[in-house]
């Protein structure tokens, strides 16, 4: 029994799109955008897992996403290069990099939660909505063809 599951799979992709730019802009109103590549690194994809039954929706990022998500506790220090590069993209003196390194290390640094918080916003928002409609259509779909299956077989009549 094949459905077709392209309604599902495109309001997935445009649940994943919208989430990128709620989760885009986020960044940017905590000023989390001092090279930018962390913003042009976001990208949600749509993929089928297992057998090809369930769809996910996959969050690509520079891996540091998860330090500016879920901070970072006291106790080691961060790479010297990462900050280095920080003081460059916010025109902060180089010589600044190993104090803000030893900063990190003693002090942590504090969570965003950026992530959960940017998906609260999409899920109050309207491409939830967008969302939901077309899970909706989906399993209006599969239910229709399995009507159709079982009918075809001669297991069932349906009348409308």
């Amino acid at each position: 029994m094949m459905f077709n599951d392209e309604t599902l799979r495109e309001a997935l992709v445009v649940f994943g799109e919208s989430y990128i730019g709620t989760l885009s802009n986020e960044l940017r109103r905590l000023d989390k955008k001092a090279t930018g590549r962390l913003l042009k690194s976001l990208e949600s994809r749509v993929i089928k897992t297992g057998f090809g039954t369930v769809y996910t929706i996959q969050l690509r990022a520079e891996d540091y996403l998860q330090w500016v998500d879920a901070g970072r506790k006291p106790g080691k220090y961060p790479p010297l290069s990462a900050i280095k590069e920080w003081t460059r993209a916010k025109g902060i003196s180089e010589k600044l990099a190993f104090p803000i390194a030893r900063s990190i290390a003693k002090n942590g640094i504090k969570k965003t939660d950026v992530i959960q918080k940017s998906l609260n916003k999409q899920l109050r928002g309207s491409q939830y909505a967008h969302l939901e409609d077309g899970v909706s259509d989906w399993v209006d779909d599969m239910v229709n063809q399995m009507i159709l299956n079982i009918s075809d077989n001669n297991n069932i009549t349906v009348r409308i």
